[in-house]
């Protein structure tokens, strides 16, 4: 249900619906609009005068990864790029919001990991934040609302890098550097603020990064393209990246060789399907059934083992997920067939000289200061 109405809106927003009911519905939330711009407008203002004091954790370096839309561009998976160039070298402490999660209710940050890999469950800390902190089992990983405090927790525990997964909109607390994170396939929200298109930032505010990220590239001309836009508002470094497919895993965690002309079924909870839809395609696969929920929500299991009993009737012989859906599946005993998962990292396929430059410039930082 709660897909479905997303959806809906997403189409009516995109002029995928028409009539008059569409046309209405896009004049009221175009109304609707106008005051949320006007808060940002002011808000932001009041930030880039000074006149609001930040607060400026007592780390060496404090990078932000944001986007000025809200929806899938991809944050994440460039929380993690990011902080794989660090990794090996540094301490390293991930800030989440934990969206949609208990953890974001709470009055003080959880501490997901401390070094070890992830000690809560995906249930309580979000899927995105247990995801991070799988992939990085030697961060701190702190989920919660409260910015200053998580970075408070990751200053004490000597975190000498903080990574601010979508970060963009928490301006009181202070950073060295800005990523904004934008969808190749729509950049600019549909060119409106939220609820008529899904801006929250104007374009103006890609003024304050220090590097841009075109996620989603599909080839060097749209890339281009893309670019010569991006600057027009913005002197920031701009690379191009795309998901590239590591393996196919099962849950006993065997690599699944190829997809190829195999028949599955996919299911997701992510903003975006339809590029799990393609990835899946592109490795061979014939897609005979798709089950997608809203993002962040998990799975039931009745209806996933619905969904393999649909999918098998068509002569699926697996169904498959994400790795960020695959966190949140804790008991496939009821499913009738095998279940996979693709693990997926990001690619810098344009800008690599751009890439290097703007890491080698928060390197710079931390041997400056005595690390």
């Amino acid at each position: 249900m709660l897909r479905n109405l997303e959806i809906y809106f997403l189409e009516v927003i995109k002029g995928k619906k028409q009539g008059f009911l569409a046309a209405s519905l896009r004049c009221f939330l175009y109304i609707l609009s106008w005051p949320f711009q006007f808060i940002v407008a002011c808000r932001n203002w009041i930030f880039d005068r000074g006149w609001v004091c930040r607060y400026y954790p007592p780390v060496p370096v404090v990078i932000s990864v944001g986007n000025i839309v809200v929806g899938g561009t991809g944050k994440t998976p460039v929380t993690l790029m990011i902080a794989q160039e660090f990794y090996q070298d540094f301490s390293l402490a991930v800030l989440s919001r934990g969206y949609r999660s208990p953890a974001e209710r709470l009055p003080e940050p959880v501490m997901l990991s401390k070094g070890n890999g992830p000690m809560q469950s995906a249930a309580l800390c979000g899927d995105e934040s247990f995801l991070l902190s799988q992939n990085l089992p030697k961060a701190f990983v702190f989920v919660g609302r409260n910015r200053h405090k998580a970075s408070n927790m990751a200053a004490k525990v000597g975190a000498q890098v903080i990574l601010l997964d979508d970060g963009m909109q928490h301006r009181r607390l202070a950073r060295d550097f800005e990523v904004i994170v934008m969808d190749a396939g729509d950049p600019f929200g549909q060119g409106y603020f939220l609820p008529r298109g899904l801006l929250r930032e104007g374009v103006k505010s890609l003024s304050r990064a220090d590097l841009i990220i075109i996620n989603h590239v599909t080839d060097p001309d749209s890339f281009v393209a893309m670019k010569g836009q991006v600057q027009r508002h913005s002197s920031a470094l701009v690379i191009g990246t795309r998901m590239e497919v590591v393996d196919v895993f099962d849950f006993e965690g065997k690599i699944i060789p190829s997809l190829q002309g195999m028949k599955v079924g996919i299911f997701c909870g992510i903003a975006h399907p339809e590029y799990f839809h393609n990835t899946v395609s592109r490795q061979g696969a014939e897609i005979v059934s798709n089950l997608y929920t809203a993002d962040h929500v998990s799975f039931e299991p009745e209806m996933l083992a619905a969904f393999a009993r649909e999918c098998r009737n068509k002569g699926a012989e697996m169904i498959l997920c994400t790795e960020k859906d695959r966190v949140k599946l804790v008991d496939i005993k009821g499913i009738i067939l095998p279940v996979a998962w693709i693990k997926m990292r990001l690619k810098v396929i344009e800008g690599d000289n751009e890439w290097r430059t703007f890491i080698d410039r928060a390197k710079s930082i931390l041997h400056a200061s005595g690390i």
